[in-house]
């Protein structure tokens, strides 16, 4: 399908489905809408497009629906990009900037997703990982509620209803420390307990069993949020199988003999991380990588799961799906780099499909997109009123972002700034706002500017090129002009 079509049919779509005034629409006809998430899901861990990885759900999805193939998410780690997702609002404007921050529910500056949906009269269940941070939140406009990990007022936990399978599973990664993602978690092993123990695959039970004993008339949203395929990489019985570890391709090192990473030096175990992983086996960088593909297809295959049992109830025939990840995960690229905490693509980039019954099938997107911009895609399709302060995009609209925004937070006196389009991406490391207000070019400090058409890994750093000149001041500018536009 042509561009040209393509915005044709998405007009035709949003006439169909946008309703001005939520009140004249039928509450039948509103769409149920399905959301898949996981965390820490690399944009290219898709076998759409890296056939050496078995996701047949996601590329389903994606045959029946739209791929957004340049989307990033607003900051790089879990409480700040969940919590922008949610609110449809940017970190600079939710003031939750790291994993140690978040909000208590009377801080909220707007509904969450959830609770608008409710609100316009769906039933909400959510299943799984939210990370709101470091308060004990509500549900947050879930009415149904299962957590594995992070307790919520009014939710129902696995420890609570499950306390020997939590305890089987925490015994069996105690050896992979915090969040799992020491070099033992990254390396992973077999897991020697059933899917049913680990935290994941309990919330995938009880979301099916949900799904079956469902009796409501309302519209659904229904929230499915794993916690893989972040580390650790102790992926149950069978899913290595899938995989030959001797053919897979792991990542590939600059010729560098140190780090160069300007904005993000240093940050989040990086010394723990390079002196394991410079001097590990071929076959261990081999299992490493086919365990975190293993990971990423144990979660496909229990989206897979879900999606059946939805289409057995007939809860697909007028419905959205959408699938997403909070943030990427960089598996040892650029120099031994783990995890997340920096503005390079295989962090910020995420996977992000849109499919259902009215949306145009087998389409790619390569627009800039936001991950702010779910929250109006979603409610602007169920025809569902929102605060006008949200800053995203319906994505079945034929709008165009000139370029995609990532802030990064984690030094207490600097701030970094990403603005990426297809072809460049130019990281501003500035002097840090106690508001995050009022920046200026005067705050910059340095930066890093990537020719991503022809250095796709981000090894040339091009800043200080004066053949980079008019790109540089051009992106600084919408940089600028970004974050002015977030602190008003």
């Amino acid at each position: 399908m042509n561009k040209q079509s393509y915005f044709l049919l998405i007009m035709v779509i949003l006439t169909a489905c946008q309703i001005k005034d939520s009140q004249s629409i039928v509450e039948t006809k509103k769409p149920n809408i399905i959301f898949l998430m996981d965390d820490q899901h690399r944009w290219d861990a898709l076998g759409i497009i890296n056939q050496q990885i078995k996701t047949p759900t996601l590329d389903s999805l994606a045959r029946s629906g739209i791929h957004f193939d340049q989307a990033v998410c607003q900051a790089p780690m879990c409480v700040p990009s969940r919590n922008s997702i949610m609110l449809g609002l940017y970190p600079n404007q939710t003031g939750v900037l790291r994993n140690p921050d978040g909000l208590k529910d009377e801080e909220l500056p707007t509904k969450t997703l959830a609770e608008y949906l409710r609100d316009a009269g769906y039933e909400t269940a959510g299943f799984g990982k939210t990370h709101w941070g470091k308060h004990k939140t509500s549900t947050r406009g879930f009415e149904t509620r299962y957590v594995s990990e992070i307790p919520e007022e009014g939710a129902k936990s696995m420890a609570e209803l499950d306390s020997a399978a939590k305890a089987r599973y925490d015994a069996e990664i105690a050896s992979m420390g915090p969040g799992e993602e020491n070099n033992i978690g990254y390396l992973g092993f077999t897991s020697k307990v059933p899917e049913e123990d680990h935290r994941d695959g309990w919330i995938s039970k009880k979301c099916l069993e949900y799904i079956e004993e469902r009796d409501d008339d309302r519209p659904l949203f229904l929230y499915l949020s794993f916690m893989k395929p972040h580390a650790g990489h102790n992926v149950p019985k069978g899913y290595e199988d899938l995989y030959e570890v001797d053919s897979i391709d792991y990542a590939q090192q600059p010729p560098w003999d140190k780090d160069y990473s300007p904005h993000a030096a240093g940050v989040n175990r990086r010394d723990m991380y390079v002196d394991y992983w410079k001097d590990a086996t071929e076959q261990e960088w081999k299992l490493m990588t086919m365990r975190y593909y293993a990971n990423v297809t144990w979660m496909d295959d229990m989206m897979g799961r879900a999606i059946r049992a939805l289409k057995t109830r007939g809860l697909l025939e007028n419905s959205i799906i959408i699938y997403t990840s909070d943030h990427g995960e960089m598996l040892g690229e650029r120099y031994y780099r783990f995890n997340k905490y920096c503005l390079y693509d295989g962090s910020v980039r995420v996977p992000l499909i849109l499919s259902g019954t009215v949306i145009p099938k087998n389409v790619t997107d390569s627009r800039p997109v936001d991950l702010v911009d779910v929250l109006p895609t979603l409610l602007q399709s169920a025809g569902v009123s929102y605060s006008d302060q949200h800053p995203g995009y319906n994505l079945l609209a034929p709008n165009q972002r000139e370029g995609a925004f990532t802030a990064l937070h984690e030094r207490p006196d600097e701030a970094s700034f990403m603005w990426r389009t297809k072809r460049y991406k130019l990281i501003l490391i500035m002097n840090r706002k106690e508001n995050n207000a009022d920046y200026s070019e005067s705050d910059i400090k340095g930066g890093e500017l990537y020719d991503l058409q022809d250095d796709p890994n981000e090894w040339k750093d091009l800043y200080n090129k004066e053949s980079a000149s008019q790109i540089r001041s051009e992106y600084t500018s919408n940089i600028i002009e970004k974050l002015n536009a977030l602190s008003n």
